[in-house]
């Protein structure tokens, strides 16, 4: 599950990553009430693709970023059906459902801290546990967001104020993270948590205004935009330094 071209950990990375969530979060919303696909069934397609995606990149020459951005995309989505399915169908409470994700993710996070401290110094490294992670992280972000937003009268006003919550949470996360870099790897995937919750309520009122597909369009052109963008910066860039020193 290694990928051959991964992001630094930057601000773009977090731009991307912010935009990623929003769109995934409507992809995986749209296999249940677009396509009519039941959770499980979801996940089975969803895994599927992810299992394609990582074929095609490993029989690609050299990679591409775009890979693990679609891998981000196809593993929010799997998330948001995890969450759905533990509520809606398992009829769980959202209390337990955060606790034991909770759980699970403080566990890993622990036991993974000092073999994945470096992923926040340069390229991310995308073992299985790595992706395993960002599950778990964007599942504990949807039941959190969903928790806060829904016990309302009208998701129409629990969503943002979770959304007002969330913007909040993710601000102090990553300036905290920002003055303590040594927690790298921990205040990493903590950050990750924080933008799937905040991802899911601007997700779902993107949604409310624009539709489930547009909104998914939108988001997703933003994602390629800003990509595609930082690429030609970048390349625009190493091409100056080259011809600087020739």
């Amino acid at each position: 599950m290694r990928l051959k071209v991964t992001p630094n950990v930057s601000a773009r990375y977090w731009a991307a990553i912010m935009l990623a969530s929003i769109c995934g979060t409507n992809l995986g919303d749209i296999i249940p009430d677009v396509l009519k696909l039941a959770p499980a069934k979801g996940l089975i397609v969803l895994a599927l693709m992810f299992a394609i995606l990582v074929l095609v990149e490993r029989v690609s020459a050299k990679g591409s970023e775009a890979f693990y951005w679609i891998a981000i995309l196809l593993v929010r989505a799997a998330a948001t059906n995890i969450a759905d399915y533990s509520i809606d169908h398992a009829h769980l409470t959202y209390f337990d459902v955060v606790t034991t994700l909770v759980i699970i993710f403080t566990g890993i996070v622990m036991l993974r801290r000092r073999s994945t401290l470096e992923q926040t110094k340069g390229a991310l490294q995308t073992d299985g546990f790595y992706w395993l992670t960002m599950l778990i992280a964007g599942t504990l972000g949807t039941v959190t967001a969903d928790a806060i937003g829904h016990p309302f009268n009208s998701v129409r006003i629990g969503v943002p104020i979770s959304a007002s919550i969330a913007t909040l949470a993710l601000l102090l996360i990553l300036i905290a993270r920002a003055r303590l870099m040594k927690f790298g790897a921990t205040s990493y995937w903590v950050a990750v948590a924080a933008i799937r919750w905040w991802g899911t309520n601007v997700g779902d009122m993107s949604a409310f205004f624009l539709s489930l597909i547009p909104s998914a369009a939108l988001s997703g052109f933003a994602l390629s935009a800003l990509l595609s963008a930082s690429a030609i910066i970048s390349s625009s860039a190493t091409r100056r330094q080259l011809e600087e020193h020739s």
